[in-house]
């Protein structure tokens, strides 16, 4: 009898352990509430047992996934020890329960990031919070879910939440002292795809950068004077994405390689002019830009488009350094299958061109030394190659520095490489992007569209990109 009821005993243990390690679903729900907490619990006093032991100067507790923010950034680019906890905190009371443990432990804690839902706490909780923590400075980050996210809510639950982020901005514009950053109304952000893992959390890739963005350069960030404006720009991007949502052609059996300067070559991921178009279309994007470089080639540049160009088809990687996103573009192109694709090239060159004051033509029509030559080399040999491929020719973007142009004889202007490419695309019968009288970027807006006065910012590229897109055939 007793070997039956201890056989039992250890039977039934061996359920409990193996429903908790694999997860196996329990149909009742007061079996499912306990493993829920159990695990949570588990998380809890790790993050209590880092809070009590570890050395740190800063916190970062959250009501959404943090897994992707990297402690080390922290340390790297704002100086600061951070304990980033594990823990998504489901309420008001999480937080103030990590906190009180927080007070409790012997380090002297100067910042704490939180990363709030609005519709779980408001601002005025948060208040009477940091009242509590005078020593400590606050900086508040929002969620910014995908497109996707926002179109799967319900009506009444879209309402909601849209009321919630609207209430907070409103109040968040009022607290001075505190640092509070939101980005869901940020149609570049939010469009692309490819810039999220799921619905809610972006990558690894695009959290490092808004980690800059808003932590490092105090970027997007709600003030008084930016509340209204923010509450009303969030209402329309994403009404808009549920109701008049843009449409993009599926490209997934085109490549598309880029070549450029810096404006192409610098930017890399889903970011990037290439990743924008690869994550609106599905298209397999080579981002083969070379930052530094021109079109044409001059006595400071040891190679040039035409170079490129010769050496993209020889697949030759040899005048190529080897750390560059070229070469990487380069590299995946050769590796990658082409059977039964269509080929489109984007050219992207000109602002160099313009800042290095290259000729943009001379007797010879064909001298790589201009800027018009080397454009006709470059697609004279894309036509021997690829015949039957698509060719854009893009004008330089605008250019802050294009406001204090020289009217001294012999200075060229940025317009006349812009209105170059506008003739070159004509004489070799093929596709033209206008960039620069068509973008909507002038003397009077730059700011907003260009990161320093020269590179397009994430909104702008987003653009450009879909400019691209409407450009393909």
């Amino acid at each position: 009898m007793l070997k039956r009821k201890t056989a039992a005993l250890a039977a039934g243990v061996l359920l409990i352990i193996a429903i908790v390690a694999t997860g196996i679903a329990v149909t009742f729900q007061r079996a499912v509430q306990p493993c829920s907490d159990f695990r949570e619990n588990l998380v809890q006093n790790k993050d209590f047992q880092r809070i009590s032991y570890e050395i740190y100067d800063s916190v970062f507790l959250s009501m959404f996934s943090i897994e992707n923010y990297a402690e080390s950034d922290f340390t790297d680019y704002v100086g600061t020890t951070v304990l980033k906890t594990d823990n998504v905190l489901p309420d008001f009371s999480g937080i103030e329960r990590y906190l009180r443990h927080i007070e409790e432990s012997e380090n002297l804690v100067s910042t704490v990031y939180l990363g709030l839902c609005p519709e779980k706490v408001s601002v005025r909780e948060l208040s009477a919070l940091m009242q509590r923590y005078p020593s400590i400075s606050f900086e508040i980050i929002l969620p910014f879910p995908s497109a996707s996210y926002w179109k799967k809510l319900s009506e009444e639950e879209f309402t909601q939440l849209l009321a919630a982020y609207e209430t907070f901005l409103t109040d968040a514009g009022q607290f001075p002292d505190t640092k509070f950053y939101f980005l869901s109304a940020e149609d570049w952000l939010i469009n692309n795809p490819t810039n999220y893992v799921n619905d809610y959390d972006c990558s690894e890739f695009v959290v490092h950068k808004m980690f800059l963005y808003t932590f490092c350069d105090n970027a997007f960030r709600i003030t008084s004077e930016n509340a209204d404006k923010l509450r009303l720009q969030t209402r329309d991007v994403l009404t808009s994405v549920r109701e008049n949502a843009p449409t993009y052609p599926d490209f997934s059996e085109y490549d598309i390689v880029f070549w450029g300067d810096s404006i192409i070559g610098n930017y890399t991921g889903s970011l990037s002019i290439p990743g924008v178009v690869n994550g609106l279309t599905g298209a397999a994007v080579y981002n083969c830009g070379y930052g530094g470089t021109s079109a044409s080639l001059g006595p400071e540049t040891s190679v040039s488009l035409p170079g490129i160009v010769k050496a993209f088809f020889e697949k030759d990687l040899s005048e190529i350094p080897t750390e560059t996103q070229i070469y990487e573009g380069f590299l995946s192109y050769i590796n990658a299958p082409h059977i039964d694709k269509k080929t489109c090239y984007v050219i992207h060159y000109g602002i160099n061109d313009y800042f290095r004051g290259h000729p943009i033509s001379s007797d010879d029509p064909l001298d790589i030394t201009t800027y018009a030559g080397a454009i006709r080399n470059a697609v004279a040999c894309i036509k021997e190659n690829s015949p039957d491929s698509q060719i854009i020719l893009c004008t330089p973007i605008y250019c802050g520095y294009a406001t204090d142009e020289s009217d001294e004889p012999g200075i060229i202007h940025l317009q006349e490489y812009v209105d170059a490419v506008f003739t070159l695309a004509e004489e070799l019968d093929v596709d033209v992007l206008d960039n620069f009288y068509a973008m909507g970027v002038n003397s009077s807006n730059y700011e907003e569209y260009l990161l320093d006065m020269v590179h397009p910012n994430e909104k702008c590229r987003f653009m450009i990109a879909q400019k691209v897109i409407e450009s393909i055939r």
